[in-house]
């Protein structure tokens, strides 16, 4: 019936097409219009150039390479755990401490920017990665009493802050000695050689800059490397 429907329909178009009478015209369409509304001619009639064929199995959806947080993995023999994404890269802290314990600044100074430590570590340590496969970092080196005078420092390799500690404690790998964070105590004269540190037990404390302490690189490391 749906064919005979459609074929008295196309006659109707080729009518109009070809005849110059408006009111016929008129009366033309309005037969077709009624057709149409009455549900005869039906959505399925109207070829929208895709083809569902039946049992046919749909794609599977792409899985995600990105680890989650708490994930471990080894990048150039270094063992990684994944603590969360940040600053559109992947957050990671080594799961093992340096071999070395390490002053935070031999010049006893709590400021990151100018420390004997971050000049180590995106001096010598840096030449164990591909740097393509790092982006850069933004710390935050507000003072644990709030103060902001050093501002903020941008490195490759650096040290968790106490907020990201505390923001990312529960995937925090258990050191066996304390070890630095990038924080300052306060940036006052008097108190500024103390650092904030991470004790084994995993609270928080603080020591003086010169004594060496275990230490915990951090990085972000660039998403495509997951892909």
């Amino acid at each position: 019936m749906k064919d005979s429907i459609l074929m008295a329909i196309e006659s109707l178009c080729d009518d109009i097409a070809t005849n110059t009478d408006a009111e016929e015209n008129r009366k033309r369409a309005a037969s077709i219009a009624a057709l149409a509304i009455s549900g005869l001619l039906l959505p399925d009639d109207v070829e929208d150039g895709t083809e569902e064929t039946e049992g046919e199995p749909t794609a599977p959806e792409a899985k995600s390479n990105m680890p989650k947080s708490g994930d471990r993995f080894t990048y150039n023999g270094m063992s990684f755990i994944i603590l969360g994404e940040e600053q559109g890269g992947v957050l990671a802290v080594q799961e093992h401490t340096l071999g070395e314990e390490m002053p935070f600044d031999e010049g006893d100074s709590n400021d990151w920017r100018k420390s004997t430590l971050r000049k180590y570590l995106n001096e010598e340590h840096i030449k164990k990665f591909n740097k393509g496969d790092l982006l850069p970092f933004v710390s935050d080196l507000t003072a644990d009493d709030g103060l902001k005078d050093y501002g903020t420092s941008e490195d490759y390799i650096f040290l968790l802050s106490c907020d990201l500690y505390r923001k990312y404690r529960p995937y925090m790998p258990k050191y066996n000695n304390w070890v630095w964070t990038i924080t300052p105590w306060s940036c006052t004269p008097g108190y500024a050689y103390y650092a904030r540190i991470v004790h084994t037990d995993g609270s928080l404390n603080d020591n003086s800059a010169t004594n060496a302490g275990a230490v915990a690189p951090a990085c972000l490391f660039n998403p495509s490397i997951f892909e």
